[in-house]
């Protein structure tokens, strides 16, 4: 029998003491595990595989009871927590591919944090920008190789897929860093490419959650 794989986010969390494991129920034999983890402030966080679609029971019941709950599949994580504070103490400019208009999408809540924080973010959507339309208030470039300006970070929404061509493009421009979202898992190749590119990497990581945790402060402008 296979050792389950490593859930990542619990594993940052207990490293940094921040969340102890008060039970677990191993099912489905060799893919899933459920950790129900205790945090401080009678917060509950609730982690699944992404085996498994968490029953729309559990989140509302989660809500009522007034928990934090984040739902983790168990991809794999490049970037360490000093890699994640020297990249966004230090971005400027950040490419958001795959952002929207749409407001009950996660990127455009993302990309608005972001903007609230005082970096600059430049949406890349290819159709927006072929309507020359405008993102929170940003004109749309179709790919991030369009921006003429230097890009610190490329913050990529997109499928898993998806994600190869993503970074080609960013590596054409010239960008400093990719992020990818949690839950994405990034091939090997990919990653191999883009630091070999000189690019700092940062996977299965939301830049959001990460400054709130990390309690970053961004840079002045």
């Amino acid at each position: 029998r296979k050792p389950p794989p490593r859930l990542c986010m619990p594993d940052r969390l207990l490293r940094q003491g921040r969340c102890r494991v008060t039970s677990g129920l191993s099912i489905l034999a060799f893919t899933a595990h459920v950790f129900t983890l205790s945090l401080p402030g009678s917060a509950a966080f609730v982690l699944t595989s992404s085996f498994l679609k968490p029953p729309a029971s559990l989140q509302s019941n989660a809500l009522r009871r007034g928990w934090g709950f984040q739902f983790c599949s168990m991809s794999s994580d490049i970037g360490t927590d000093d890699e994640v504070r020297a990249l966004l103490s230090s971005a400027k400019t950040i490419a958001v591919v795959g952002a929207t208009n749409k407001d009950t999408m996660p990127v455009h809540g993302v990309m608005k944090f972001l903007m609230n924080q005082g970096y600059k973010c430049i949406p890349v959507n290819p159709r927006e920008a072929g309507n020359g339309g405008e993102i929170l208030g940003v004109p749309a470039v179709a790919k991030v190789s369009d921006i003429k300006e230097k890009v610190d970070m490329v913050d990529i929404f997109m499928r898993a897929d998806r994600v190869p061509a993503a970074v080609d493009d960013a590596i054409a421009q010239g960008a400093g860093a990719i992020w990818t979202q949690l839950n994405i898992d990034v091939d090997e190749g990919t990653i191999a490419k883009a630091k070999a590119a000189g690019m700092v990497v940062i996977t299965n990581r939301c830049p959001a959650i990460e400054m709130r945790s990390l309690a970053i402060q961004p840079p002045k402008l």
